[in-house]
């Protein structure tokens, strides 16, 4: 039975708003229904299981993280776009951490949600390496290596693996960055060159 006013997208608003409080690992479906003041039965009314919940929730982040690099990319093009593409990958997955760790963990079992998540995840930068001249197969191979580098650097700082050292974090991100740039002209040059 469907308790009155509940729903599924306030029970994927609310166990969002759960996890990026309390974090991930504190989560459950009982600490979700005590936030909506219901039983954790009337949650399977809306949502089928836990993975399920997980997966809509991981969608939601891809949604949220998809706009934010859209954003932070805006009207910008070439090198200045790839900078604030990865200045805005980084500040997603610092200001939203939780949600993060979830988009890396999403169960990846139905084909539908996974082409779903794919596009999500490659549509900013597909749209940034739209400005060099690279053939489609580079850009899928350069949208996979920047997000590699990008989400590198981001979990080994979150891991604490560069707090070792009294360098800016900033600065090597700089340069990491710098280095990609580098590496799009001298791949556009090569093609050029064939």
């Amino acid at each position: 039975m469907f308790h009155k006013g509940l729903n599924k997208e306030i029970i994927i608003n609310t166990a969002i708003e759960l996890i990026e409080q309390d974090g991930f690992p504190a989560f459950s479906m009982r600490k979700l229904a005590e936030k909506l003041n219901v039983k954790t039965a009337s949650l399977y009314a809306h949502i089928e299981s836990m993975e399920a919940l997980f997966t809509e929730i991981g969608l939601a982040a891809l949604r949220e993280q998809r706009n934010c690099l859209l954003n932070a990319v805006g009207e910008q093009h070439g090198d200045v776009a790839v900078t604030a593409l990865a200045d805005g990958y980084r500040h997603f997955a610092a200001e939203h951490a939780e949600l993060y760790k979830i988009i890396m963990q999403m169960p990846s079992g139905d084909d539908a949600i996974l082409k779903e998540a794919a596009a999500m995840t490659a549509e900013p930068f597909m749209r940034v390496l739209a400005d060099y001249e690279l053939s489609e197969e580079q850009r899928m191979h350069w949208q996979r290596v920047l997000r590699g580098l990008m989400h590198g650097f981001v979990s080994e700082a979150q891991a604490g693996y560069f707090s070792h050292y009294p360098l800016s974090v900033e600065e090597s991100y700089e340069i990491a960055v710098r280095c990609m740039i580098e590496g799009l002209h001298r791949e556009e040059g090569e093609s050029n060159g064939r």
